[in-house]
């Protein structure tokens, strides 16, 4: 059974200055890797073999080397499975993360480069 914070009634976006408002923001519920600790807000992820949001690995041989989107709130993946993530639109740069620090240029422009996602 999935399971989702479904906090009732949250009237802050609760982004964390993730969302840049140029852009119409598409954001989307994706099923993310049970037990890998908590992916914050503003974390590039990507796709793990089982189609479960993980975080983007660029050394990653694998799934993990292509970004699919944001995730715009932290998800707990000990208790929640599912998590809210930014698959098109505009994001604030200094707000991204990669492996839980500030995403570097590369991660950026993969992020750029593989999804419609842009920074600003």
């Amino acid at each position: 059974m999935a399971k989702f914070d479904g906090v009732i009634d949250r009237r802050d976006m609760g982004s964390a200055g993730i969302i840049d408002g140029r852009h119409p923001a598409v954001v989307k519920v994706m099923p993310f890797k049970a037990d890998n600790g908590k992916i914050e807000a503003g974390e590039i992820v990507a796709l793990n073999a089982d189609g479960r949001a993980d975080f983007y690995d660029a050394q990653d041989e694998g799934t993990l080397s292509v970004p699919v989107g944001v995730s715009i709130f932290t998800v707990d993946t000990a208790k929640d499975s599912l998590g809210s993530v930014l698959v098109h639109g505009t994001v604030i740069r200094s707000a991204l993360k990669n492996g839980g620090a500030k995403a570097e240029t590369a991660a950026v422009k993969a992020l750029e480069t593989n999804t419609q996602i842009w920074a600003f």
